[in-house]
């Protein structure tokens, strides 16, 4: 097995996720928050019938479309060699 690979990939795929999670989760607490002062919204409605239902969709968004803006910036590689100092080879 080509653990350099899985390692690499194990690492893409956490900080896909973890970036989707923030970027979702802020955004849906926002937009919640906004609908709140707008609609004369309890806390309990505005987080349950709008920030979840939001938070949920704009992860699924953000997972498949942050990929590319990520590469572009440098945090994501595909080559396992820049994945810590244990793969380097003599």
């Amino acid at each position: 097995m080509n653990w350099r690979r899985l390692y690499a990939t194990l690492q893409i795929w956490f900080m896909v996720c973890l970036a989707s999670a923030f970027s979702a989760g802020c955004w849906s607490f926002l937009v919640a928050g906004l609908c709140r002062i707008a609609f004369h919204l309890g806390d309990n409605e505005s987080m349950l019938l709008v920030g979840l239902p939001l938070l949920i969709i704009l992860f699924l968004v953000f997972l498949k479309h942050l990929p590319k803006p990520l590469r572009k910036v440098g945090i994501l590689s595909d080559e396992p060699e820049k994945f810590g100092p244990w793969f380097k080879q003599d």
